[in-house]
């Protein structure tokens, strides 16, 4: 028998085939359990009410923690935000560690790039372990999604194996070189999914989120504690909703990031504004005497 493996090509070809579609398959499984194992009933470790950063990252991963931090520094005047969605320091470094990540790399940069360079910050681990220590994240997501890439690189260098040896044979691998190549994309997915994946929180942080949002909803004064939640502020309400929840329209349009944005904006004299201006086509925003438009600063 001369053919590789003792398995024709064609067979070989029928089973990678087969390999791919059931690897597909049992990573959709996986993730389904991942899934319906993270939402099981759990408890969360005693500790203080969580942080206003805790809940943020509950809300919406390490991006709207970003965004509270931002907001919070915007709120206090230690950032400012000009008209070419610019963010910039103008006050005394914070000494909360997320918040001194931010402002530290708030040097005429957009929300965008902010998130992009704080998302790894050793704050940002910090925040995400504490959750973690309290059973208020599950790791089961993750843990399926490193299985499936373990299951796709495995499938890929059996592929890269029988394409090498057939070449060194001289046999046609036209259709297996396709596969092959398939198999890499799959496998670089994988990758990109498990760098991008965000922790998502346990039945017990669901819980723990639910409440400060139930509590930030109902008839509580701002800055009072309600379900172990302290309320109340631009900070809390981006925390839980995100940019459009911003109280102020105009730096809420100046600070969410545009769709497909991520590159960093250059040095320009735009005009700025603090929290403690609103933009409006009657109001000029300070800076070179330029106004902002009735849509949000524009450049």
């Amino acid at each position: 028998m001369d053919d590789p493996w003792g398995i024709s090509g064609p067979d070989f070809v029928a089973f990678y085939v087969t390999l791919l579609v059931a690897v597909l398959l049992i990573r959709l499984v996986v993730t389904g359990i991942a899934v319906a194992w993270a939402r099981r009933p759990g408890r969360a470790q005693p500790g203080p009410p969580p942080t206003v950063y805790q809940l943020a990252f509950l809300a919406g991963g390490p991006d709207r923690a970003v965004d509270a931090a931002i907001a919070a520094l915007v709120e206090r005047g230690q950032l400012r935000v000009n008209s070419y969605k610019q963010i910039s320091k103008t006050g005394a470094q914070p000494l909360e560690p997320l918040e001194r990540a931010v402002f530290d790399i708030a040097k005429l940069k957009t929300t965008a790039v902010i998130r992009a360079k704080v998302r790894g910050s050793a704050a940002m681990r910090a925040l995400a372990d504490s959750l973690d220590q309290r059973g208020l994240l599950s790791s089961a997501n993750r843990q399926a999604r490193t299985f499936g890439l373990v299951l796709q690189l495995a499938v890929l260098v059996l592929g890269v194996a029988r394409l090498v040896n057939g070449i060194s044979l001289g046999r046609p691998v036209g259709i297996l070189l396709f596969l092959t190549l398939l198999a890499a994309v799959l496998t670089l997915a994988s990758v990109a999914g498990l760098k991008k994946g965000v922790r998502r929180p346990s039945a017990a942080g669901h819980r723990v989120l639910g409440q400060a949002r139930a509590a930030a909803s109902g008839p509580v004064p701002g800055g009072m504690l309600a379900g172990g939640v302290l309320l109340g502020g631009a900070v809390a309400a981006v925390a839980l909703g995100g940019w459009a929840m911003y109280p102020d329209d105009e730096l809420s349009a100046a600070l969410m990031p545009s769709a497909g944005s991520g590159g960093g904006g250059s040095s320009g004299g735009g005009s700025s504004c603090s929290s403690g201006s609103s933009c409006s086509s009657s109001s000029s925003c300070g800076g070179g005497g330029s106004s902002c438009g009735g849509g949000g600063c524009g450049g």
